[in-house]
């Protein structure tokens, strides 16, 4: 594992392995530079009101979020039979105050995948949060509850899941970025460094695109073994003589490239680089639990039969926190 730090922030952090170096930004900030996020901030966050129990976890995280983006929190009650909106608490059986501050919306309707797209596309969301409710029935192929592999599938804009043993999030201070070194993964990041920026929280940014020990050595550096799946993506030197010189160099080339040029992160994000090796999937969900990350952010094609859509799949099961989903 070899990790960097950017922007000042502690690259020794997390007790991991490899050597840590500083750099400095790849581009200096501008003050004046407009917001690459003016097509998310002020529109809607919704909430997904679903199940026996409410996952009140799923409404503190929308209030983080809308909160970040000075939006407004939606709330989406899916019910059978028509219920009044000040009804709604003892409906779903919680405290009002719980509540408090949700713009509340009721749809008639016995189909509450159906509903839950409509409605995101109605209310312009940003986001859209969802819990995977035990109760519910499971996708097999996503390993989530069915409500929110629906969201996953159908919503054009991102979707957070956050599952019954996700810790309840009161802050979000570290978020975990996995990039797999193509312009395609990389565009779809924007939402998720300017969410970073306005939390002041701090991205770790995790190369995952098939990185593997050269040798059986702890300390051998990653090398990376594929080859790029498409035009302008960037893979690991296969031979590192000078992993002192030559890592840093990597960093700051991949840094300004994904997450400034084609990502367009706010440059005054704290971010820490980490280069993984092994299987993808393990090395994520490995750094979300030794960072304790309160956030993965994952790019998705729409596709589980290919080896991104296995990787996707896998750290959507398994990760110890919330995971935000964006379309690439």
């Amino acid at each position: 594992m070899v990790s960097a730090a950017r922007n000042g922030s502690p690259g020794g952090c997390g007790a991991l392995s490899g050597s840590v170096s500083e750099l400095e930004p790849p581009h200096p900030a501008r003050e004046d530079e407009p917001s690459p996020m003016s097509g998310v901030r002020n529109r809607n966050v919704l909430v997904a009101l679903h199940g026996r129990r409410v996952h009140l976890g799923a409404v503190e995280l929308g209030r983080l979020i809308a909160g970040a983006l000075r939006a407004p929190l939606h709330g989406l009650v899916v019910s059978s039979e028509p219920i009044e909106p000040i009804d709604v608490p003892a409906h779903l059986g919680v405290d009002p105050e719980a509540l408090h501050g949700v713009v509340l919306h009721v749809d008639a309707s016995d189909d509450l995948p159906g509903a839950l797209a409509s409605a995101t596309e109605r209310r312009d969301a940003a986001f859209v949060v969802v819990a995977s409710e035990p109760e519910e029935l499971t996708d097999n192929r996503l390993g989530v509850g069915c409500l929110a592999a629906r969201a996953l599938e159908v919503a054009a804009c991102g979707v957070v899941v956050i599952g019954p043993a996700h810790r309840p999030a009161t802050r979000l201070q570290r978020i975990l970025l996995p990039l797999d070194g193509t312009p395609s993964t990389a565009a779809a990041i924007t939402p998720a460094g300017e969410l970073a920026r306005t939390l002041g929280a701090e991205l770790d940014i995790v190369m995952v695109g098939g990185a593997s020990p050269r040798d059986d050595a702890e300390d051998a550096p990653p090398v990376s073994t594929p080859t790029p799946s498409e035009p302008g993506a960037m893979v690991a030197p296969l031979y590192v003589d000078q992993p002192q010189h030559e890592w840093p160099a990597f960093t700051e080339e991949f840094l300004g490239r994904f997450l400034g040029a084609i990502g367009h992160c706010p440059h005054d994000v704290s971010t820490r680089f980490f280069l993984g090796r092994g299987a993808p999937a393990a090395e994520i969900l490995r750094l979300a639990g030794e960072l304790a990350s309160d956030l993965v952010v994952l790019v998705w094609h729409g596709q589980l039969a290919d080896r991104h859509g296995g990787v996707f799949r896998d750290v959507l099961r398994g990760a110890p926190c919330p995971v935000m989903v964006l379309r690439r």
